[in-house]
């Protein structure tokens, strides 16, 4: 965890106005505040900015489909918080007092996870959350219709790769294997199915280091409508 260093309302060039340093590495040019109860951001949201607690403390939590909330941290002064692999947050940040936060860039965040391995830790565990998420949602909205949950899944793992740093155009897990179709709830014959059923349409093809996603836009557009 980073030190933390007390702040003021705006900071610029990592000075404050009232003289106060902010934190030499983050390097904070404005603040938020907010009330008790007040969301920092929420599920569905586009993910745009990690920020840094600087003061007083945020929930964390996931709210499932079917209304379960689950808790998943409490933040905490010196915590970055706002990070994944999506495109928007499937989480929700409250306050559960008067808090502080500061923005946080991608390159003092890149930073930070080669040195704290706590942070790593739970960037790693962000990724397999998000992950859980998808597919569960994806095993909701496909209910009788198999190929919907495995467009929706392969469409996310080139989402969630392409946001690691890499393409995203090709998937190399185990994409037709019985482990993806228990995750996705279906037979090992019904993966196949909707494996070719997408390749017909030239969604995906096959490649010699897996399954190809050759048109993303597309596969995305099948599973909202599918």
């Amino acid at each position: 965890m980073l030190a933390v260093t007390p702040i003021s309302e705006t900071c610029v060039g990592g000075t404050c106005a009232t003289g106060q340093l902010a934190h030499p590495r983050l390097r904070p040019t404005q603040v938020r505040r907010l009330a008790r109860g007040e969301a920092l951001f929420s599920r569905g949201e586009q993910r745009t900015q990690l920020y840094r607690v600087e003061r007083g403390a945020l929930c964390h939590y996931l709210r499932w489909d079917d209304g379960r909330r689950e808790i998943i941290e409490f933040a905490f002064p010196g915590d970055i918080i706002g990070f994944g692999h999506l495109g928007e947050h499937i989480t929700t940040a409250q306050a559960v007092a008067k808090t502080i936060v500061s923005p946080v860039s991608e390159e003092a965040f890149e930073q930070l996870l080669e040195t704290d391995a706590q942070l790593a830790a739970r960037y790693a565990v962000a990724a397999d959350r998000e992950f859980d998420y998808v597919r569960a949602r994806a095993i909701a909205a496909g209910r009788g219709k198999p190929v919907k949950r495995v467009a929706s899944y392969l469409a996310a793992l080139a989402r969630i790769s392409a946001n690691e740093g890499h393409t995203g155009e090709v998937i190399t897990d185990g994409y037709s294997s019985g482990a993806v179709a228990d995750q996705l709830d279906i037979s090992l014959d019904a993966l196949a199915d909707a494996l070719r059923d997408l390749e017909q349409r030239g969604i995906v093809a096959p490649d010699r280091e897996g399954l190809r996603i050759a048109d993303l836009d597309a596969l995305e557009q099948f599973a909202d409508a599918a």
